[in-house]
């Protein structure tokens, strides 16, 4: 029987999993549907939700399923732990999410440092960093898929390292990794503060002191989210690590199992640390809910209606003349 530890764990996990997937998906649909969105930066706000919904699924077999379902033994077993039960895919999509934030860091600080007003992330680049990220992330945790097995006396999957490998030095690679992903971004996000601090002394023009406001804002926003992408994530870094090591904490345990609960949480805040602070996101999500509501109600559009015509985002971070597109074809529309 399930202690209380376990059901209040279970109960946690079954919730914020849900908020998770809620909420990503509604981003990203949103995203995907609004063209205001649809500008090289926020295609990677696009791919940082797609790796948080890869999070909430591969958690529900593993935390939330486990307990009312029959895991197989013998190879099938294995086979389930690598692919399914394990956590394999979710380290996977952790790690990809990681690498996705200082992509986004690197991009904030080559756009404040470069006084040109084009975008230096195109949609080729773009292809070319999120493909990086992904698979950098599988290629760091294709040893532990592979040494993924069901163990039946714990009747949990663990990895089962073979001789030849030294468990321990994989597991300290990993934790240079994810402690040296959070170091990076704070060493950038500091350089882009002194920069735009600096640069807003020196701002003599009102459109440009605008600017810089503007950029400021958002670097706030980003670095909130690199904060608690190190309050959620660093535990785990740090327990996996004692896991292969003299310690009191053991793999699968209580203890284990709520820094994973951490991450599943910081996954689940990334949507609403967004629409918090970015008006260029609530607003397409405010049309897909109309939408979905006056379909139901089977009311037909008129032509005065623009309820669908979302407003530029906000959420540029580079200049809006860079973005010209919209207010021009406006300009022609009311003509």
């Amino acid at each position: 029987m399930s202690s209380g530890v376990d059901i209040t764990l279970l109960t946690f996990f079954s919730i914020l999993d849900m908020i998770c997937l809620t909420s990503n998906a509604v981003l990203c649909v949103a995203m995907y549907r609004s063209k205001s969105l649809t500008i090289p930066m926020n295609n990677l706000i696009f791919n940082l939700a797609i790796s948080d919904i890869f999070i909430g699924l591969w958690i529900l077999p593993r935390h939330v399923f486990s307990e009312v379902f029959r895991h197989p033994t013998g190879k099938i077993g294995d086979y389930f732990c690598k692919f399914i039960t394990g956590s394999g895919i979710l380290w996977i999509s952790s790690t990809a999410s990681a690498f996705l934030l200082i992509a986004i860091a690197v991009e904030r600080f080559t756009s404040v440092k470069s006084t040109n007003q084009r975008t230096s992330l195109s949609s080729a680049r773009l292809k070319i960093v999120v493909a990086f990220c992904w698979i950098t992330a599988a290629v760091a945790n294709f040893p532990t898929m592979v040494v993924f097995a069901y163990d039946e006396q714990t009747q949990f999957c663990i990895e089962k390292w073979p001789n030849w490998i030294s468990s321990r030095a994989y597991v300290a690679c990993i934790f240079v990794l994810g402690t040296s992903s959070v170091l990076v971004m704070y060493i950038l996000y500091s350089r882009i503060i002194y920069m735009l601090w600096k640069k807003q002394k020196s701002a003599t023009e009102i459109s440009r002191a605008a600017r810089i406001r503007a950029r400021k804002n958002i670097t706030r926003l980003l670095v909130l989210v690199t904060i608690v992408h190190t309050i959620c994530r660093l535990p785990n870094y740090t327990t996996y690590l004692l896991t292969y090591f003299p310690s009191s904490i053991v793999y699968g345990s209580n203890v284990y199992n709520f820094t994973v609960l951490l991450i599943l949480l910081n996954s689940a805040l990334h949507p609403f640390m967004l629409l918090s602070n970015v008006q260029g996101f609530r607003r397409p999500i405010f049309v897909l809910y109309c939408r979905y509501y006056r379909n139901r109600a089977v009311v037909h559009p008129t032509e005065n209606e623009h309820i669908s015509q979302a407003r530029p985002s906000v959420f540029y971070l580079r200049e809006t003349e860079s973005y010209p597109s919209y207010t021009q074809k406006q300009g022609r529309r009311d003509k």
